[in-house]
Order: structure tokens, then C-alpha cells, then sequence
């Protein structure tokens, strides 16, 4: 090698020295999901995950290596099956180690339904109006279920091997061999993890890892796909986790929000309606996906590198009425798809996922992270969010929520009160004007450009602006529509008690006395506004049904909201009260 060549392969070494110095290569990729078995680990079964909790209450998982085909006996699938329970202080899970599925998912701190003193217990043809009465209890203990199984061939957990229908069935029918009977968190034990295993069916093995914590509603569902046979084995799997769960709202206008598939994708949420699945809605690159409704939400997000969800619909009957057969409707389920895969012997797919199964309490949501939180999603929500919070605020001294709605509300009018007595001054003054208007009418009737603007003219003179009546109205809509977003959706209205017979804020008034009175309220304020001549007769008219009409619609309103309206009328009879007493500067003409 003479000397220039040696200088040439030295410099070269010496430049890609440098240039990895200067410019490493970037990080290797995450972690497969296929993984190989450590050889060397000859005596060791399979193991639960051990898992680490962080102060936001997300759960860590951390993985076990699995041992090889030799070292693991095969489960006897002529066990008879059994139920298994998890319970923490905020659910109570129940499996089935038949096809290692859920059976059902209890929330302990909400009741499905409430009972309540209603017209419809009396005329019956009034429950598709107002509601009904409540007064059986639904679920066991009647207590909120997540999982109500009325989708019995895809219950959570289960699983599908596409194009594969014997190996699925085979697995739905297999008795699972379980690390534990029953498990209860008592006080101060954090985290359990319970495992479910599979028989070794044509090879494969599934081994189901349920992680669960006892401050918050999440739930890590770990499973492995094991080729226990000596040969590739060509596999695409799907895993369901469950369906939307059976609604509480029977009759009235309960159901304001979304109710059906919803999942984060591209930072915003998206959501979807039953009606629109056709076979399968897939979904690719979400950040969690799931099924809600108005206060609850079923939430997968996976922790492994899949990215491939999907949304179908299954048809249930409704519970039939005395000679009447039962209704047959739509109810979303949701899962994930993984890639296929060619399975080498001795090798496993594995999948972690972190569930949520419970109420849209923005605390909760926010211990789960993932942007879950938008999933409590809200009209005008920029205004409706700060409401809800001091709504809360309030409920912290006085204990209950029908009292701290009226002092929102009174809050909110106070707030209000400079620009409200500004446009009712407004409103005296246009009054007060009316004669003048009317002769200006009369006077100038066939010709409406100098009738224009002989009115604005008489508009100046007296400084009235003839919209400053309307300002307190568009100022209120808002903050109605806000919080009427903020109580439709907070689930701590949910069976909320006010006083006597109103004992849920979230269901409508069932003897309809805050509708009549909102009514009666809305009527006398009426009474009390300054009419104007700019009001024709055609307007009057439609103006005096209002209070009838709006009295129709809050008999469907939630008690809660209709309560808000009557104490905002209440308040403006008074603020209409003091400004009729107060002088005003004689018009000039």
C-alpha cells in the first residue's frame, strides 16, 4: 500500500469518526411487538407484569419474558369455568374464565337509575314526554354498568382471529386458568395484577394480564399471543373491548351530548353516530378511541405500537313491554386490530393497552391523560368550563347543587346588572318615545325614507339607541346556552337532589311546577317590559305565546336548568321593578 493510499484510508477513518461524533444516529426504534423468548431462562413460567405508579396515577407496565415450550404444561380446558372478581373502591370487574372475557363492570358510586315523583306514574301516555318514574331497579344492586354484555358475541376482552373462525371459537370456549379466585384492594395496597391463561389451542396460547389501582378508574389490559408449535403460524388478531353501555334516559330531552364512537385523532376529537356504521368504521393513527355518552366513556389507548382501531355496530332487542315485542336497535362496540403477522415458533405478539371505564369527571379523565379530558366536551365551553367550576366551587360550602345553582345564577346577574339596566333604561326611554313614533308613522307613511330619518333624528335628540333594549338579551344567551352545555353534562348533577320532589337535577321536573313557574314568571316579566312601537301587532302576538311555548319545552328540560331560568326571571322582575321606579328626562320632540 504505498503512502497516498494510506493517508487516503486513514483520513477516511478518521472523517467518519468525527462525523458519527458530531452526528450520532438516531435512537432504535420502539420496541417490536414480536418478541423473542430468552433461551437461558429455562425454569421460569410465565410471570405477572410487575407495575409502578406515578403521583398522576397512570400505571407503568414493565414486561416479563416468557419461558419456552418446554417448561409450560399445557391448561386443561375440561376445567369448569368460574367467576373471578376485581373490586377497588370504584368498580367492581367480574371475568369469566371461560374465553377470559368480562362479564360486567359495576361503577360502586353511581346508581343506574333514581326514582322520582312524577306525572307519569299517574298517566302513563306522559312518559315518552317527561319520563318515567324509575322505580325498578335495572342492574344488580342498580348500580351503573360499563359492560352490559347485551352484544354477547363480542364481549370485552375476547378476541378474533380473522379468517381463522375454528381458532376463535375454540379460544371463546376455553377455560382460562386463573393467578386468583377473588381480589379485593383494601386500603392501602395500590395495585394488583391479575392473570388469566390460556389452554394451548393449535398452537397458540393466549395469556391475559389485568392491572388495576384503587384511587382511579383505569384499568392495564396486557395480552401475548404465543406460538407455542414448531412451525410459523400466519395470525391477525382483533381485540374487542366492549360496547356502549345501556342508557338510562327513557323519554324527555335527556340526551344532549354525543352519545356513540368517539376518539382523539390530529389533536381534536372526533366523533361518530351509530347510525353511520356500515360493517366496520376503521380508524388509523388515533391518539385512544372508544364509545360514550352523556356522562360515561368506555377508552382504549394503546401503550404498543398499534395504531389501528375500529367501530361496529350490533343489534340488541329492547326490553319488551306487556304484549308488546321488544325494539330492535343499534349498539357501537369498539377494539383494535393488529397488523398480520407470521408467527415464528417460540415467539409471541404482545399488546398493552390502558382502559378507562367510568364517569367524564374531569379529575378523573385527568389522571388518565391522553387528552381524555376533551372527551367532556361542551357548548361554547370557553364560557361553560369557568361556570361549571364555580358551580362546583359553590356546591363546596353549600352542600348542594339545586342552592348553588340559584346563587350562579344571581352571580351571573350581578355580573350582568350594569349592561341590563343600561338596555332596560333604554327600553323606558323608546316607551316614552312611542307617541312620537306613532305620529312620525302616521304622519309619514308613504314615505319611508324621510320617515327614517325623521326617527333617527328624534333618536338623536333624546340620545336612545334603538337596539340598546336588545343588548341584555344577545349578552344572556350565551351564558344560558354555556350553562345549559355546563349542567346537561356534568355528571355531578347526575341524581343530584334539590328540595321535596325534585330529587335529580338532571331528569325534568316531573309535576312540571318549575316549568309552570318559569311560565308564570317569564308572563309577568313581560307584562313589565316597555312595549315600543317597533313592535307590529303580527310581533306581539307571537311575543304573548312565548311564555306558553317555552313552558312546553321545559317540561323536557333537565330540573336543573328550568331552575337556573325561573330564579334569572325572578331576578329581572326585580332589577324591571327598581328601573320603572326611577325617573327618567321628558322626551323633547
Amino acid at each position: 500500500m504505498d503512502k497516498n493510499t494510506l493517508l487516503a484510508v486513514v483520513l477516511s477513518g478518521a472523517i467518519m469518526v468525527g462525523w458519527y461524533a458530531l452526528f450520532p444516529p438516531p435512537e432504535p426504534p420502539p420496541r417490536e411487538i414480536v418478541q423473542t423468548f430468552d433461551q437461558t431462562l429455562t425454569e421460569q413460567n410465565v410471570a405477572s407484569s410487575r407495575t409502578e405508579t406515578t403521583k398522576t396515577g397512570y400505571i407503568e407496565p414493565t414486561h416479563s419474558t416468557a419461558a419456552p415450550l418446554s417448561s409450560i404444561a399445557e391448561v386443561d380446558s375440561s376445567l369448569p369455568s368460574k367467576e373471578v372478581s376485581i373490586e377497588t373502591d370504584n368498580y367492581r370487574l367480574v371475568l369469566d374464565t371461560r374465553g377470559g372475557i368480562a362479564k360486567s363492570l359495576q361503577l360502586k358510586h353511581f346508581k343506574h337509575t333514581k326514582p322520582r315523583l312524577t306525572l307519569s306514574t299517574w298517566f302513563p301516555i306522559l312518559t315518552s314526554f317527561i319520563g318515567p318514574d324509575y322505580s325498578d331497579e335495572v342492574t344488580e344492586n342498580n348500580r351503573v354498568q360499563m359492560l352490559g354484555n347485551h352484544l354477547a358475541e363480542v364481549p370485552a376482552f375476547s378476541q378474533d382471529f380473522k379468517n381463522a373462525p375454528e381458532i376463535t371459537a375454540l379460544f371463546r370456549n376455553a377455560v382460562f386458568a386463573s393467578s386468583a379466585d377473588e381480589v379485593v384492594l383494601d386500603e392501602g395496597e395500590d395495585i394488583f395484577s391479575l392473570t388469566l391463561t390460556s389452554p394451548i389451542i393449535k398452537g397458540l396460547q393466549l395469556i391475559k394480564f389485568f392491572e388495576v389501582s384503587q384511587d382511579s378508574y383505569i384499568l392495564n389490559f396486557r395480552v401475548q399471543l404465543i406460538n407455542r408449535s414448531n412451525e410459523t403460524q400466519a395470525v391477525e388478531v382483533l381485540y374487542f373491548f366492549g360496547e356502549q353501555r345501556l342508557s338510562d334516559s327513557d323519554g324527555g330531552m335527556q340526551q344532549v351530548s354525543h352519545e356513540g364512537p368517539v376518539f382523539y385523532f390530529d389533536e381534536s376529537l372526533q366523533t361518530e353516530t351509530t347510525d353511520n356504521i356500515e360493517g366496520e368504521l376503521p380508524v388509523t393513527q388515533m391518539k385512544w378511541l372508544g364509545v360514550e355518552d352523556q356522562y360515561f366513556i368506555s377508552a382504549a389507548v394503546p401503550m404498543s405500537p398499534v395504531r389501528n382501531g375500529f367501530f361496529r355496530a350490533g343489534a340488541y332487542l329492547s326490553d319488551p313491554q306487556p304484549n308488546v315485542q321488544g325494539e330492535r336497535l343499534l349498539s357501537p362496540y369498539f377494539g383494535v386490530a393488529l397488523p398480520p403477522t407470521n408467527l415464528q415458533p417460540n415467539l409471541l405478539v404482545e399488546s398493552d393497552f390502558r382502559m378507562y371505564y367510568g364517569p367524564k369527571a374531569d379529575d378523573e379523565l385527568l389522571k388518565f391523560g391522553h387528552n381524555l379530558v376533551e372527551s367532556h366536551d361542551m357548548m361554547l365551553e370557553t364560557l361553560a368550563a369557568p361556570l361549571l367550576d364555580l358551580l362546583r366551587m359553590i356546591y363546596g360550602y353549600v352542600g348542594n347543587y339545586g342552592v348553588a345553582i340559584i346563587i350562579l345564577t344571581t352571580i351571573v346577574r350581578l355580573v350582568l346588572f350594569p349592561l341590563t339596566f343600561k338596555g332596560m333604561k333604554s327600553m323606558k326611554r323608546m316607551q316614552q318615545l312611542t307617541p312620537r313614533m306613532k305620529k312620525l308613522q302616521e304622519k309619514y307613511k308613504n314615505n319611508k325614507e324621510k320617515l327614517n330619518k325623521e326617527m333617527m333624528a328624534l333618536y338623536r335628540k333624546n340620545r336612545v339607541n334603538p337596539l340598546g333594549g336588545c343588548l341584555p338579551m344577545l349578552l344572556q344567551l350565551p351564558v344560558f346556552f354555556a350553562l345549559y352545555s355546563a349542567l346537561s353534562s356534568a355528571v355531578e348533577l347526575r341524581h343530584a337532589p334539590f328540595i321535596f320532589w325534585i330529587s335529580d337535577l338532571s331528569q325534568p321536573d316531573g309535576l312540571g311546577i318549575t316549568p309552570i313557574l318559569m311560565g308564570a314568571s317569564m308572563y309577568i316579566q313581560q307584562k313589565m317590559t316597555p312595549q315600543t312601537a317597533m313592535m307590529d301587532s303580527t310581533q306581539a302576538k307571537v311575543m304573548q305565546m312565548l311564555p306558553f311555548i317555552f313552558t312546553i319545552f321545559t317540561f323536557t328540560f333537565p330540573s336543573g336548568l328550568t331552575l337556573y331560568w325561573v330564579t334569572s326571571n325572578i331576578l329581572s322582575i326585580a332589577q324591571q321593578q327598581i328601573i320603572n321606579r326611577i325617573k327618567t328626562p321628558e322626551m323633547q320632540d
